[in-house]
């Protein structure tokens, strides 16, 4: 069975808006769901782990210390791990980090609950996550073209994209009220329980049979073939570009800035930060549906502009804004243009991928939590140093002229289309 024309099988009949979607396929529909179980857990735990290590510790620079770890191994195992979805069973792959993901964070949980955690060990239950979502990602995103047709192929990717980039602001939404309805402990047990649902609906999905490799490579040439590609591949570098460096100044500002401001300058305790990332949950539903609506519009670059001035604006909001009603409304601005920029720049960057190199290529997309994780490391410090609302203006500031130097001096970036995308080009049937 091709690896790009799934099982009729596996199709559903129903309505026929729902028989022209992803989500018509089986075994699309039980990945795409046990993907937001995992997505959903990754960041409650995000977002639960900054208001943990803050209360323990009261210290910005641990804080910011504590979540960078997660871009170790994000950054140094993901191109392994986009090796081995290009040459191992991604089934078993899937499996093994989601089963791993549930016990490292029934651990935690356990203990939290038993007074035993100390601050080493966030350091390492945030080193053993990272490595399991480097792990898992890979081989997630480039199943998504095993499942459906060609045809479908843009729209699975932008489904996925987007719930991934949904649950990445309403998971830290809801993350705010388990703090305070459960604590700490069962939160973490919460986590644990959503990774285990997501690998129990791996087992559902039946795996299309893997085309055979036509090379003999070796596992480290297969590698610097992926890091080739990335340095070479011009159009992979300048989407790579438009969507880390947001993810490096503006998206940090969730789960690192949001728990001080709510703790030491608005004084709302969990709560409050349960309903500032509820804002951000909000923001980001609506920006659901305006990417949704965008997936098919050909000049994605002008959309990623347009949702990194949005962004600009929110952190100014959060630097001068007096209320905090009108915090909350900055966050839902900043929500719903963050899930507008991901799900067209992620879709792009996997569009963009040779067949042949979909693990490699969709192994980049860890260096995305990476440089959050990294963004994370310096925003930290920064608000010890100048206070979050600092912080936040000369974020906004920084990352609008480097958006603008973008927007002057690359037209690559500036006419990014999807029409010329490789990936893209093959779904509509051209050659």
């Amino acid at each position: 069975m091709s690896s790009s024309q799934p099982s009729a099988a596996a199709h559903a009949s129903g309505p026929r808006w729902l028989r022209t979607s992803p989500l018509s396929y089986r075994n699309f529909r039980w990945l795409w769901t046990g993907s937001v179980f995992s997505y959903i857990g990754q960041w409650i735990q995000q977002a639960t782990l900054g208001w943990v290590v803050y209360e323990i510790t009261g210290s910005g620079a641990l804080l910011g210390a504590i979540l960078g770890m997660r871009a170790i191994p994000m950054i140094f195992l993901a191109p392994l791990a986009g090796v081995a979805a290009d040459r191992y069973d991604r089934r078993i792959l899937l499996l093994t980090s989601q089963l791993l993901s549930a016990l490292t964070a029934l651990a935690l949980g356990a203990a939290l609950a038993l007074h035993w955690l100390q601050v080493w060990h966030l350091f390492m239950f945030t080193l053993l996550m990272g490595a399991c979502n480097a792990l898992d990602r890979p081989a997630r995103h480039s199943t998504v073209f095993e499942l459906v047709p060609r045809t479908l192929a843009m729209k699975a990717v932008a489904l996925n994209t987007i719930g991934f980039s949904m649950t990445r602001i309403i998971g830290p939404a809801i993350a705010g009220y388990l703090v305070a309805w459960f604590g700490a402990p069962g939160n973490f047990l919460v986590q644990g329980g959503l990774y285990l649902v997501s690998c129990g609906l791996v087992f559902l999905v039946v795996f299309p049979a893997r085309k055979p490799r036509l090379t003999a490579n070796s596992a480290f040439r297969d590698l610097g073939e992926g890091v080739k590609y990335l340095f070479t591949d011009k159009t992979t570098r300048t989407i790579l570009t438009l969507g880390l460096f947001p993810c490096l100044l503006m998206v940090p500002m969730w789960g690192t800035l949001f728990p001080i401001l709510a703790k030491d300058v608005f004084h709302t305790g969990p709560e409050g930060l349960g309903i500032l990332l509820t804002g951000v949950g909000v923001g980001g539903t609506i920006g659901g549906f305006i990417a949704n609506a965008l997936a098919r519009h050909d000049h994605q670059g002008r959309v990623q502009f347009a949702a990194i001035a949005a962004l600009c604006l929110a952190l100014l909001g959060i630097a001068f804004v007096p209320a905090f009603w009108m915090l909350v409304l900055c966050a839902a601005l900043g929500g719903g243009a963050e899930m507008v920029h991901t799900a067209s720049n992620l879709s792009s960057l996997q569009m963009s991928a040779p067949e042949e190199m979909r693990g490699r290529v969709s192994s980049f997309i860890q260096l995305y939590p990476a440089f959050i994780s990294i963004g994370s490391l310096l925003l930290g410090p920064m608000s010890d140093w100048i206070g979050p609302r600092n912080t936040a203006w000369v974020l906004a500031l920084v990352a609008g002229s480097i958006a603008l130097g973008l927007f002057i001096g690359s037209p690559r970036a500036r006419h990014l289309r999807l029409s010329h995308l490789r990936g893209a080009r093959e779904g509509l049937g051209h050659r």
